[in-house]
């Protein structure tokens, strides 16, 4: 291979460098009944990701959303919503930006504003020791640092 071609293939392979796609999830009691989020990264110089927000509760329903422009360091606190919403919900919390996710009908939607009574935290989506996973709230009811 001469010194050109190295180069080219060099050049080829530089914008994948640095980008990402992670997953991480939150289980609930039943089986096929999960919250997934999945971090993904275009571009290495973007300080930003898209999170695709997937519900299943199989073999009932599938479907989520993606949220666009979330910036790369976000740790995304999840909620159980309180019981006063006409279905149960979940609660994601990214930043200023609240987000329904519904088990129940399998869908997620922004809040235009954010809800007066988040609930009772569950935990947080984060990157702990390079990997992207679920932590679960500290059950002392300390608050974590978002």
């Amino acid at each position: 291979m001469n010194m050109l071609s190295r180069s080219l293939l060099l050049l080829a392979v530089l914008p994948l460098a640095g980008c990402l796609q992670d997953t991480a999830s939150y289980s609930f009691g039943e089986k096929e009944h999960a919250v997934t989020l999945v971090r993904n990264q275009t571009w290495f110089w973007k300080d930003t990701v898209e999170v695709a927000v997937a519900v299943i509760r199989l073999p009932q329903c599938s479907g989520g959303m993606t949220i666009k422009d979330v910036p790369l360091d976000t740790r995304i606190a999840f909620y159980k919503a309180p019981d006063e919403y006409p279905e149960p919900l979940h609660l994601l919390r990214t930043g200023k930006r609240v987000f329904a996710v519904s088990t129940q009908s399998c869908r997620v939607q922004e809040f235009k504003e954010t809800p007066p009574d988040m609930g009772v935290r569950l935990g947080t989506f984060r990157v702990e020791g390079k990997v992207f996973q679920f932590i679960a709230a500290d059950p002392s009811g300390k608050a974590e640092e978002e």
